[in-house]
């Protein structure tokens, strides 16, 4: 982590909305993003930033069964951003499971169980954390907290 890195939040969200639009195009899915504030910046990598949302985000899409929901909040030095789904959600006693290196619920996507891990080992080295929830969707909520730019 770098002093005075900073890297716009709406411009990599945007991209990475569009990039799961074409990639999950055949599931039909309802993309949905709340406003972001122009102003509103990661305080770290950009490319960084695309890898943990471009994991939360596609594992949403893999199971949503219509529509992925992001939403995304400043609180004073930290920015929090929930990736909701409407899929079939975790268990709350396996949620700390897939966080670890490796684990994977549904063997029978392709996969490498490695997503989670990168996305909560990343956010570690920020100073921030992933948690996960139920969504009131109906499926899961990945909450992600980052520190936030000045």
């Amino acid at each position: 982590r770098l002093p005075g890195q900073r890297t716009p939040l709406a411009p990599v969200l945007a991209g990475l909305l569009r990039v799961m639009s074409k990639v999950h195009a055949e599931r039909a899915l309802r993309l949905e993003s709340g406003e972001v504030a122009t102003d509103w910046a990661f305080a770290g990598e950009e490319q960084d930033l695309q890898e943990m949302l471009g994991n939360l985000l596609d594992n949403a899409c893999r199971s949503a069964r219509s529509v992925v929901r992001v939403r995304v909040q400043r609180e004073g030095d930290r920015l929090r951003i929930a990736v909701d789904d409407d899929g079939p959600g975790i268990a709350p006693d396996q949620r700390a499971a897939v966080l670890q290196r490796g684990v994977r619920l549904d063997e029978s996507r392709p996969g490498s169980g490695l997503g989670l891990a990168i996305v909560v080992e990343l956010a570690a080295l920020y100073g921030g954390a992933l948690t996960l929830a139920s969504s009131d969707l109906g499926g899961l909520s990945a909450r992600l907290t980052l520190p936030a730019a000045a």
